[in-house]
């Protein structure tokens, strides 16, 4: 299914928008030019791989790797531009022997993704750290990954009360004293006080699980990545399968991932429970991620979303069980529903374990996380939970189902500029509907 086409966008017009989003005199969900640019793209199908996890670690993705070869170096390109140079050896230390850092079936992943994409084993690491480290090079102006929070902001003071991060003051001064939005043509420097060394912003999400009036659970999700369209390029649907023990595959799970990126960034088990990750604390310091993995060897949220989607055919509950444990390498949160009743929860996570669990029960028939912890308010400048909450309570219990969280993931801001995925799962009956947000050709 499709939406409106659109125009191309030429190169610095995306630079511009990525710009104006981080926020000036201007509130970014307010822009016309930005909410217009949004609207205009359109909705396209995400092609389903299957992957048969009964293949040796290293050759399970060599018939995904195929196809994609072609978008390697666009997406090498886009990986190192996060990076600083200082950083590189970390990475190659760790593709020296992959398997202790990241496990013998991920890290066997990896080796066989370098392979079968021409890419060096480093470089994939760097893939699957990448929402690790891409804020290596941010300064505190870009904490909410939209801009400089206001100060004084109530959203920012619950985090960070004396303001010595969260609201950067000569940032937000720099940027207020512009006259108007950029122009097209205008061509800033990307190492300016507006992003440090990074290229734009990245890893708002919005989630929505919810009960229909029969008590089925719907789960919706928005990804807003700002990825490239090489990058996105590699985005896919796969069917994790496994054997019967009569010659015959059948489907474990269900996923969505980038190629060569060997974690989930949502998943679903048919008939048990459907997940979502959404950033928490911008994804946490980008030294700490890195010690983590290191020297603890813990997982990247995407990884786990995988290990429980994979630890067998259990319940909603064990779910949330298993994602509230086990180490992580940073800060996340995760959306778990299952398939009726009060099954639906946000797991908000420190590295160690949950902080909250926050709970579907009888007084309410949805839930709604964007980035920010429930019991905080959000910053002004980054508010996309009232307009969901606005529209959840517009279509009612009533509303609630695939086309249903779709319109409310469709209304701007929930939906916006940055969209790179859009999605809706029901475990209850195997829906799984996946999307991406391009450009017209």
């Amino acid at each position: 299914e499709e939406g409106s086409p659109i125009l191309t966008m030429p190169t610095p017009l995306l630079i511009i928008a990525a710009l104006c989003s981080f926020g000036n005199a201007k509130d970014w969900t307010t822009n016309s030019s930005l909410r217009t640019m949004a609207e205009q793209r359109k909705r396209v199908p995400m092609k389903m791989y299957e992957v048969n996890l009964d293949l040796p670690p290293s050759q399970r993705w060599d018939h995904v790797a195929k196809d994609f070869k072609q978008y390697v170096p666009a997406a090498t390109e886009y990986l190192y531009s996060f990076i600083p140079k200082w950083a590189l050896p970390l990475f190659e230390e760790v593709a020296k022997d992959v398997e202790p850092y990241f496990g013998d079936e991920y890290g066997g992943e990896m080796r066989g993704l370098s392979q079968a994409l021409g890419m060096k084993l480093g470089d994939i690491v760097v893939m699957n750290l990448v929402y690790q480290v891409e804020s290596l090079g941010l300064n505190c102006s870009n904490w909410n990954n939209t801009g400089p929070t206001q100060k004084d902001d109530p959203g920012c003071m619950a985090v960070d009360r004396d303001q010595k991060w969260c609201y950067c003051r000569e940032n937000a001064e720099h940027i207020r004293s512009i006259d108007g939005w950029l122009r097209v043509g205008d061509t800033p420097s990307f190492k300016s006080a507006f992003f440090g060394t990074s290229q734009g912003p990245k890893g708002l999400c919005t989630s929505i699980v919810a009960k229909d009036l029969q008590g089925n659970i719907f789960h919706g999700r928005n990804l807003d990545w700002n990825l490239p369209e090489a990058v996105l390029n590699l985005a896919i649907d796969v069917n994790f399968t496994k054997s019967t023990g009569d010659g015959n595959q059948r489907s474990s799970f269900l996923g969505s991932t980038l190629v060569g990126f060997v974690g989930v960034l949502h998943g679903m088990r048919t008939g048990r429970y459907s997940v979502s990750l959404d950033a928490r604390g911008k994804g946490g310091r980008p030294i700490p991620n890195i010690m983590e993995a290191l020297l603890k060897h813990g997982h990247t949220p995407s990884q786990h979303i995988r290990s429980t989607l994979s630890s067998g055919d259990h319940s909603f509950e064990r779910a949330v069980t298993d994602l509230a444990t086990g180490p992580l390498i940073n800060e996340a949160y995760f959306i778990v529903g299952g398939v009726g009743g009060e099954e639906g929860a946000v797991i908000a996570r420190n590295r160690a374990g949950a902080q909250d669990i926050w709970r579907l029960n009888a007084s309410t028939f949805y839930r709604v996380e964007t980035n920010y912890d429930h019991w905080n308010p959000v910053p002004v400048s980054d508010d996309r939970r009232t307009p969901a909450v606005k529209g959840m309570e517009a279509i009612g219990r009533e509303g609630v189902g695939v086309e249903g969280l779709l319109e409310v993931l469709q209304q701007w801001p929930v939906y916006n500029h940055h969209t790179d995925y859009t999605g809706v799962f029901a475990a209850w009956n195997g829906t799984y509907q996946s999307w991406t947000w391009r450009l017209a050709a």
